[in-house]
């Protein structure tokens, strides 16, 4: 009982808190600027008289930015291969020469377990799909290798030279010698 009490008392004094409704005959005759007060019957808002005109902002002209020469990417290191890459690599290319590519195959998914962001690794499974007439992925591959070497010359040239060689085998031609010239500009001679 008491709760409900104290719950009628809050909601009474709540209501005396909040402005009462006016209509539009009562704000006309209350005549105390009414018209210029918000919704809420805050207070007095200012307003601008309409006949006042404000001068227009002035037009900035700003010069252009300068003109930045493109930076030359900085260089990388070469990419290697671990120990444990390496010596899986070196299995995949003796299964690959006798003829083993699914085991070839097995041999450098393992090793790009290891290393999933290595370039090599993703060169020489692309080498493999080549080998297995795969060309497309060959090419998938070339490229995410160049995604992952940027600033690698060397590593970068053998990706290009990958991605040409799946060009070419496609018969797409003018965009493979686009890759070998790419391949070759990037080689360290």
């Amino acid at each position: 009982m008491s709760r409900a009490l104290a719950l009628a008392v809050l909601l009474a004094l709540a209501g005396c808190s909040i402005a009462p409704f006016q209509t539009g005959a009562s704000k006309s005759a209350s005549g105390t600027g009414a018209a210029n007060r918000p919704a809420g019957g805050a207070g007095p808002v200012a307003t601008a008289p309409a006949d006042i005109q404000r001068p227009a902002p002035e037009a900035v002209i700003e010069a252009p930015p300068p003109v930045q020469m493109p930076k030359e990417r900085p260089k990388a290191p070469p990419a290697t291969l671990s120990p444990a890459s390496r010596a899986l690599v070196t299995q995949a290319q003796g299964q690959r020469k006798k003829g083993d590519l699914p085991g070839a195959s097995v041999s450098l998914e393992r090793a790009l377990r290891i290393e999933p962001s290595n370039p090599l690794l993703w060169i020489e499974m692309g080498r493999l799909r080549m080998d297995q007439r795969n060309f497309p992925q060959a090419e998938s591959m070339a490229r995410k290798a160049l995604a992952m070497s940027i600033g690698d010359d060397r590593t970068q040239s053998a990706a290009w030279q990958l991605v040409g060689d799946a060009l070419k085998a496609r018969g797409r031609n003018p965009e493979a010698q686009a890759a070998y010239d790419k391949a070759k500009a990037l080689s360290p001679n």
